[in-house]
């Protein structure tokens, strides 16, 4: 859609945010976010955050992509590599020449997700929904929480 001057009206910016442990949190969800950039101009912005529960052993292999060793890292020694690995993915999956922002966060999942949301301002986020498990009934879905609280459309891609 263009207004009288030929700009396109929809351009804005889309957040995707991924959790690097998960690939089904990205594997749909950034050929979506493209896609939906290519049709309507708009800048993507591809997130992640590293939870303060962290520390854990998952996240931190996803990062560094081997399971050996487990000195404690700073948290900005592990923002540093979740940009790389950020970095990887989005490369992976950019069509070619797009370029793309990448931000990464230490603290509450969703709220950081809200927060970006808010800071760029984005107008829509894209981002995976998954099925159920224990830790989600025990930390609770972020997913369903940024649905809730966005000021932003969200659009959920399932798998």
């Amino acid at each position: 859609m263009r207004d009288r001057n030929g700009d396109n009206k929809m351009a804005g910016k889309l957040l995707v945010p991924i959790d690097l442990v998960q690939e089904s949190s990205w594997r749909k969800a950034l050929p979506q976010a493209f896609a939906l950039a290519g049709a309507t101009a708009a800048d993507v912005t591809i997130m992640t955050v590293v939870p303060e529960i962290m520390a854990g052993l998952d996240w931190r292999y996803s990062i560094r992509g081997e399971t050996g060793g487990s000195e404690e890292l700073k948290i900005d020694d592990l923002l540093q590599r979740a940009r790389a690995r950020l970095q990887e993915i989005g490369v992976d999956y950019a069509p070619e020449d797009v370029e793309f922002d990448l931000i990464a966060r230490y603290g509450t999942v969703y709220e950081e997700i809200l927060n970006v949301a808010d800071e760029l301002p984005a107008t829509q986020i894209v981002m995976a929904a998954h099925r159920p498990s224990l830790s989600d009934y025990l930390i609770g879905p972020n997913t369903a929480r940024v649905v809730r609280h966005a000021t932003c459309s969200v659009q959920v891609v399932r798998d």
